[in-house]
């Protein structure tokens, strides 16, 4: 997983980057049991006694309950404890600083791997987990890796194989769409993108109801954008993740139906919409279909706020003969800092953090959606859970069928801008072919100079 550390200058370290925080969704609080037997299969949860541990976390519902856990944790091991949850921007830019200077002042912390995967990975800043999970010594005999999902391993798990983090919260980008209105036309949700253009054709009925609304805002339109990119079989790189293949007819073509869509079957105003904004519309009845995370489903279920509760079907955003159906990815994940002093006490806390009944106290109290498949059939977390069962059943599929929704570069957000400008553009009637081209002719370079170290 690459060698000695990489120094970076002050500089650099400041501009690195942002993560992305995924909105929650809503359960009915319901207390569960959260801490692993003490001694289960004869584990000896005891046996790093007297350590001291600093954790830290990105603000986010569910890690305010890790938070509160804290104390079961203590209980469990003998081992201290401070978990600090503070608010993702002042992480991500002390992290950075942290690592580079090779402080062991944090043991743990959350990683968006999404953002940061590739950057922190190549400057050596993961402490490799294998040899923690392979030790029976050190791993619970019921963790389970398995039960994580394809989605969830594929994220924490780097190019050779070396697992760099646990899997968190995963943003799952799929569909939701009007039963009642697709049910009116004689339609399902759709499973080909063919499918989707006649379905926001067939309920388009403007000025009350629009077929289609979605994310025109430049930035935050490139996940949207990449959902048909990858649809259609494209990439944004090639599969040595050094060339951009954002010309190609794939990238083309599926820049070509977002604009076109979201110009002819948006409500108006839509091309300055993120997902706030078309969550607001969708959920006040004005759309018939919204392809975007299904975490942001909470609001669509509420009866006091919601116009269109118990009228949304979820599913996975539509596919092509050369891609089933699938969810777009990003995620959260708990790692290990390489320089700390602790770092078997770090893993049992990491291990105990993402066991499946610390993982399924976060996800009833703290509205996580985390990718261990097995909660999503566990009976507390049914009878605790206010969404439909098939939106629990999307994020079931959404999990086992994901692919990343954006590229996996360092300089991400600049990706976003560069081509967020150009998708907008196309919106308002530019020409596809030659604003991707120009996107790209601008972004070569990042991607080179990044790519250089």
């Amino acid at each position: 997983m690459g060698s000695e550390p990489k120094r970076l200058s002050r500089r650099q370290v400041l501009g690195m980057g942002l993560g992305v925080a995924a909105a929650p969704f809503a359960l009915r609080s319901r207390a569960t049991a959260a801490t692993p037997a003490p001694a289960r299969g004869g584990f000896d949860w005891q046996q790093q006694k007297g350590k001291s541990l600093v954790v830290l976390l990105t603000q986010a519902p569910y890690y305010t309950v890790l938070q509160k856990l804290g104390p079961e944790f203590e209980k469990l091991t003998g081992i201290s404890v401070q978990i600090q949850v503070v608010p993702e921007q002042q992480v991500r830019q002390k992290l950075p600083i942290e690592l580079n200077s090779r402080s062991s002042g944090i043991d743990v912390y959350a990683s968006s791997m999404h953002v940061e995967k590739r950057l922190f990975a190549r400057a050596g800043w993961y402490e490799p987990l294998n040899k923690y999970l392979d030790n029976p010594g050190l791993t619970p005999p019921d963790y389970n890796w398995k039960d994580f999902g394809s989605s969830g391993t594929w994220w924490v798990t780097w190019d050779d194989g070396t697992i760099l983090a646990t899997p968190g919260s995963l943003g799952l980008f799929s569909f939701m769409y009007r039963k009642d209105l697709y049910a009116e036309k004689g339609l399902k949700a759709p499973a080909t993108l063919e499918d989707l253009q006649a379905a926001i054709k067939a309920t388009h009925r403007p000025p009350a109801v629009s077929g289609f609304v979605g994310r025109g805002l430049k930035n935050a339109n490139v996940p949207l954008w990449g959902m048909f990119l990858q649809a259609m079989g494209g990439t944004y790189l090639d599969p040595t993740g050094t060339t951009l293949t954002t010309t190609s007819p794939e990238a083309i073509e599926s820049a070509r139906m977002y604009a076109g869509i979201m110009k002819d079957y948006a409500p108006p105003g839509a091309i300055g919409f993120n997902w706030n904004e078309a969550q607001g519309s969708f959920s006040q009845g004005l759309a018939a279909c919204w392809p975007d995370g299904l975490n942001f489903a909470a609001p669509l279920e509420d009866t006091t706020k919601s116009k269109v509760a118990g009228k949304v079907g979820y599913a996975l955003f539509p596919g092509t003969a050369k891609q089933k159906p699938f969810s777009g990815t990003a995620i959260d994940a708990l790692a290990l800092n390489p320089f700390g002093k602790n770092k078997e006490a770090s893993w049992l806390f990491t291990a105990w953090a993402s066991s499946r009944p610390v993982q399924l106290k976060m996800a009833i109290e703290g509205s996580m959606t985390g990718t261990r498949l097995s909660i999503y059939g566990d009976p507390d977390y049914l009878k605790a859970q206010a969404l439909p069962r098939d939106w629990i059943e999307a994020v079931k599929g959404s999990i086992d069928s994901g692919r990343p929704q954006l590229p996996q570069i360092k300089d991400v957000t600049q990706f976003r801008d560069i081509f967020g400008v150009a998708l907008t553009k196309m919106i308002e009637g530019g020409d596809p072919k030659s604003l991707l081209e120009a996107a790209t002719k601008e972004f070569e370079p990042i991607l080179k100079k990044s790519l250089a170290g």
